[in-house]
């Protein structure tokens, strides 16, 4: 079966897009691409904040504080770009500066000639998590990336 082909099974592609805050040098090969199952975190969390303002007898103003991310968890996936492993390993490494990457989290049709369904951008994000598939074997439909999990500085949804 051919590489693209392998890709195009599961329901959301992710692409690693180079941030320009340094570190990244490494992923400018290739196309930093894998393949997921499952996306969570795609969720934006805005903190109320109360403002008891005077002469104003109706009740607190209320303001938006700070906004919040959760990460982003990639569940069921595969990648066969060896610089989407570089990364990875970049990032495991811990040195200075870290790999900040943008992402983009795209919603695949069924019909590949159709446009994606919804298009997510994240901006400066590092994996924290990697967790591989138990190697088994007797079942060769196991995928190479159970969990991916990515902490980011932001999350957008592009229109179409």
């Amino acid at each position: 079966m051919p590489a693209q082909a392998m890709l195009t099974q599961f329901n959301f592609a992710v692409q690693i897009e180079l941030s320009g805050l340094g570190g990244d040098e490494g992923l400018a090969l290739g196309g930093r691409k894998g393949a997921f199952s499952e996306v969570q975190g795609l969720e934006i969390t805005m903190e109320p904040v109360s403002f008891r303002e005077g002469g104003y007898n109706r009740g607190a103003r209320q303001l938006l504080g700070k906004t919040t991310n959760p990460p982003l968890v990639l569940k069921r996936g595969l990648s066969l770009d060896p610089a989407f492993w570089t990364w990875i390993q970049r990032c495991m490494d811990g040195t200075f500066p870290l790999p900040y990457v943008s992402g983009t989290i795209r919603v695949l049709q069924a019909d590949s000639t159709a446009a994606d369904a919804g298009v997510w951008r994240f901006e400066n994000g590092i994996a924290t998590k990697v967790k591989c598939v138990d190697l088994n074997a007797g079942n060769a439909r196991e995928v190479a990336l159970e969990e991916l999990h990515i902490v980011h500085e932001g999350l957008s949804r592009e229109q179409s």
